[in-house]
Formats: C-alpha cells, sequence, structure tokens
C-alpha cells in the first residue's frame, strides 16, 4: 500500500514539473506582434529636396492634449535611428528632476532600426565637402533645406509647436549642426554639437564666422568632445572652433571636455549635459 501510494505521489509531481514547464504555456500569451510605447508616434515623409524617403520618430509631450492652447518646444535629432530611443529616456529623467521642460522629440531617421534592407545615409547628408572617405559625402545643403522647408513646417503644422527649437548632432551630426548654426541661424534657437567631425571643413566654418562677426546672434550652443579623443580629429579642431565662436556678437557658447570620455561613450552625455544648459535659467 505504502509503495502505491509513493507512485501516485510520484505521479502527481511529474504531472505538476510538466504542466510548469514554459515550454508548455500558451505561446500566444508569451509572444507580442506589436509593442506599441506611449505617445510615439512614426510617420514617413517623401523629400523633394533630398529625393529620398525618411522615417520620422516622434515623441508627444507627457500631458500633450492637441485640444488645449498650450505648446511645447521641440528637440530635433540627428541619427534618429539610434539616438531617438536614448533621448526619449534622458528628457524624462531630466523632466523627473525639473532640470527641462515637456518637449516634442522629433528624430529623421533611415529605418535602419526597423529593417535590414534599409540604408542609412547620414554620410550623405551630414557632410558639407566632398571627399574621398565618404563616398556620397556632400549633401548637407539638400538635407538643411529638407529639415527646413519639409519637415519642420509640417511638424509645426500638425502639432501645437512654439518657436523653441533645438537641433542635436553627433560626430558628423555634430558637424552638419555646426554648419546649420552658421547657415540658418534663425531656424533653431540652440545647438548640441557632441564631438564634431571638423577636420574637412574647419576652415570654411573660420571663414564663415569671420564674415559673420558683425551678425547678432540670440542662440545658444553646446560643443563637447571626449578626453580621450583623437586630438588632431576631434580636440584640437573643436577647441579652435569654439575659440573663434566665442568672438561673435550675442552668441552664448559652452565647451565642455568629458573626463575619459571616448568617442562612443559621450553622446548620451553630450545631449544631457547640452540640455541642461540650453534650458538654463
Amino acid at each position: 500500500m505504502k509503495k502505491i501510494f509513493l507512485s501516485v505521489i510520484l505521479l502527481i509531481t511529474f504531472i505538476l514539473i510538466c504542466s510548469c514547464n514554459p515550454s508548455n504555456i500558451n505561446s500566444s500569451k508569451t509572444k507580442y506582434d506589436v509593442i506599441t510605447t506611449k505617445r510615439t508616434e512614426i510617420k514617413q515623409i517623401v523629400s523633394s529636396e533630398v529625393d529620398d524617403t525618411f522615417y520620422v520618430y516622434i515623441r508627444l509631450p507627457k500631458n500633450y492634449n492637441p485640444n488645449s492652447n498650450k505648446r511645447y518646444p521641440v528637440l530635433y535629432l540627428l541619427d534618429g535611428d539610434i539616438s531617438f530611443n536614448l533621448a526619449t529616456s534622458a528628457v524624462r529623467y531630466l523632466q523627473f528632476g525639473k532640470t527641462i521642460p515637456e518637449m516634442f522629440i522629433v528624430a529623421p531617421a533611415y529605418g535602419t532600426m526597423m529593417s535590414d534592407e534599409e540604408v542609412n545615409f547620414r554620410e550623405r547628408d551630414y557632410t558639407i565637402t566632398k571627399t574621398p572617405r565618404f563616398k556620397n559625402s556632400g549633401g548637407a545643403d539638400k538635407y538643411l533645406n529638407f529639415l527646413t522647408k519639409e519637415l519642420i513646417p509640417l511638424i509645426d503644422s500638425i502639432y501645437r509647436t512654439n518657436d523653441n527649437r533645438i537641433l542635436n548632432g553627433y560626430s558628423l551630426g555634430g558637424l552638419f549642426t555646426v554648419n546649420t548654426l552658421l547657415k540658418k541661424p534663425d531656424v533653431f534657437n540652440s545647438f548640441i554639437a557632441g564631438s564634431p567631425y571638423l577636420i574637412n571643413d574647419l576652415k570654411k566654418f573660420l571663414d564663415r564666422i569671420n564674415e559673420l562677426k558683425n551678425h547678432s546672434f540670440n542662440n545658444k550652443i553646446f560643443i563637447s568632445v571626449g578626453e580621450l579623443e583623437n586630438k588632431n580629429f576631434y580636440q584640437m579642431p573643436t577647441k579652435l572652433l569654439v575659440d573663434n565662436l566665442n568672438n561673435l556678437n550675442g552668441l552664448d557658447v559652452k565647451f565642455v571636455k568629458f573626463k575619459d570620455g571616448t568617442h562612443f561613450t559621450c553622446p548620451s552625455e553630450a545631449l544631457v549635459y547640452g540640455l541642461k544648459f540650453v534650458f538654463g535659467n
């Protein structure tokens, strides 16, 4: 009798173990075909200026109500495929700390984070000078026209934005950000340029700064570089640029060298401290 009882107990235990095995759980309850992030939208824009189609990731302010009269600033991010998720988290942390206000985040991108069939054209769109290193380089003017003539008017027509716009870019995106300040300073109020890749265009920028010596700016620019980045490609050109930008009337310049920073550890730091500077005071 004891043997029969023990056998029954073992059988019940075996059945319970098998029933708890994850492989036996209904798969339809553990898999999600679509995961939706709150207050996030994705649009596709066909650009006649660049002759290409862009994905645009958009994050709405937490308390955004399209039927209210309240309007919000807009943070425009370059390299949207990789910077959008980073920025949405960083912005929320800064808002928790009451360092920055609620805002829209708008990130034009190429769709490479969604599909392996998409191609990243940042070397085409963010560069000014055509160089052998970047095969399709030199399209910055066309991309700037895309931002100013197509994307920004579209965003302003759909959402309750205000006139406070911030442009954030890193590396080649930082190059494009500096170029935008010097070509169309009135489009954005503030600029965040992390580790800008200036080596091919520094002389052009210095000449342009000299041309603007009588221009009255009403802008802020945050520029950063990592302490461990290449001195010839990043540290020295960036410092020379900053020294000259400081001579422009009405331009509020802040330069930071991140301690122990490398080129790939500083994107988040540039954004966070850049936003803190932009919304200071």
